[in-house]
């Protein structure tokens, strides 16, 4: 890792660090919160455990969920593939297929393992700041493909998106040379919703979301704004109030630190009104009736955080800042929604900072505490 890299690495966890501090101080006392450790570890990207600095570097493999003993396969419904698939190697019957979307004028990438009886619930997994354009994280560096494999419910599990924040952009960006579109939005409610539909079975009314981090905050806002799509989301080391102090400057940072592009190409300068209507907490009101699993760490190293390397030190270091931010953002929007009635459960665990373990142990935990209850996907 060169001296350049350091320096920017340890001025990036310096900014952040002060951001959080702000945050924290600025979030009211929390009432009635209850903590409790069930392992987990995360970043504003898409990071691993303590060795890794975004999607796909993660030296730990996140912890191997073992499901219930049986055929992957009991009934035949899994077993064909879908026009436009190919069998993925991350295997357990998922699919990677590309979605044609008009929006933005190409195939998208998404990795879908059908529900195991046919079942018509689905799932979108959101990823991380760090997205990468093969794979989704939740397939690598989680577990999410066994977590689900005896579930009744399809996984939709987007790849690519990298710094999206899975919205629909103001205008084009320069990505490695080529003007992209980013309308993610429009894909995930508009276009992706009926090629399910017709291949999967996945009704277009009866689907949950989750995602980490970027992905979190992009979760709640989806499904804010397309309730009728979404009837469960949960949120994991998400970014609750983007438009909190300091978040005007760490965003743009961490969005111009991965992709070298314009990060004001997503919702104009801060201060636009498209910031505002992008911030989970200013949107409390529509997401109070909607059954919500909402997790953060410490922002204390623990049972993933064993940095054995200099890259691994700075990582874990940022990752502790990161998840500092995301732990006052995730009080002060607790906060917000509780001053009203609510269906959410918040989760504010001892240990663990902005990484994978973590956030697979939060899937799993999500998935018995709302995801299946709610979406009624029990395979029997």
């Amino acid at each position: 890792m060169s001296q350049t890299t350091l320096r920017r690495k340890f001025a990036a966890g310096l900014t952040a660090l002060a951001t959080a501090a702000g945050l924290v101080a600025g979030a009211p006392a929390l009432v009635g919160a209850q903590a409790t450790e069930q392992g987990s570890s995360a970043s504003l990207g898409s990071a691993g455990s303590a060795g890794s600095a975004g999607s796909g570097d993660a030296p730990n493999a996140a912890p191997t969920f073992q499901p219930a003993a049986g055929n992957e396969n009991p009934v035949g419904f899994r077993n064909w593939l879908r026009p436009g698939c190919s069998w993925d190697p991350v295997a357990s019957w998922v699919q990677l297929c590309d979605v044609w979307s008009p929006a933005m004028n190409r195939h998208i990438k998404v990795q879908v393992q059908p529900a195991r009886f046919g079942g018509n619930a689905g799932l979108y997994l959101l990823d991380g700041l760090r997205a990468r354009d093969d794979w989704n994280a939740w397939t690598r560096d989680a577990q999410a493909q066994r977590i689900f494999l005896q579930d009744n419910i399809t996984l939709v599990m987007p790849v690519g998106g990298q710094v999206s924040f899975y919205s629909d952009w103001d205008r084009p960006i320069n990505l490695g040379g080529n003007l992209v579109e980013y309308k993610y939005e429009t894909f995930l409610t508009r276009e992706l919703p009926g090629y399910l539909n017709a291949h999967f079975g996945v009704r277009t009314d009866n689907n949950a979301i989750a995602g980490l981090s970027m992905g979190g905050s992009a979760a709640a806002m989806l499904a804010a704004k397309h309730r009728n799509q979404f009837k469960q989301v949960s949120v994991f080391s998400g970014y609750m109030n983007p438009t909190a102090p300091g978040m005007y400057t760490m965003i743009p940072l961490a969005m111009f630190d991965q992709c070298k592009c314009d990060p004001f190409a997503m919702w104009g300068l801060p201060g636009s009104p498209r910031w505002g209507q992008n911030d989970p907490l200013l949107n409390a009101d529509k997401l109070r009736d909607i059954p919500m699993y909402i997790t953060a760490g410490s922002a204390i190293p623990g049972r993933y955080d064993q940095p054995s390397s200099l890259q691994a030190v700075f990582n874990t270091f940022n990752g502790i800042i990161l998840e500092g931010l995301s732990r006052g953002s995730t009080i002060a929007f607790q906060n917000t929604l509780n001053a009203r009635p609510n269906q959410a459960t918040f989760d504010y665990r001892n240990t663990g900072i902005h990484g994978w373990g973590y956030w697979n142990d939060d899937l799993i935990a999500a998935r018995s505490a709302q995801i299946l209850p709610v979406m009624n996907a029990f395979a029997w």
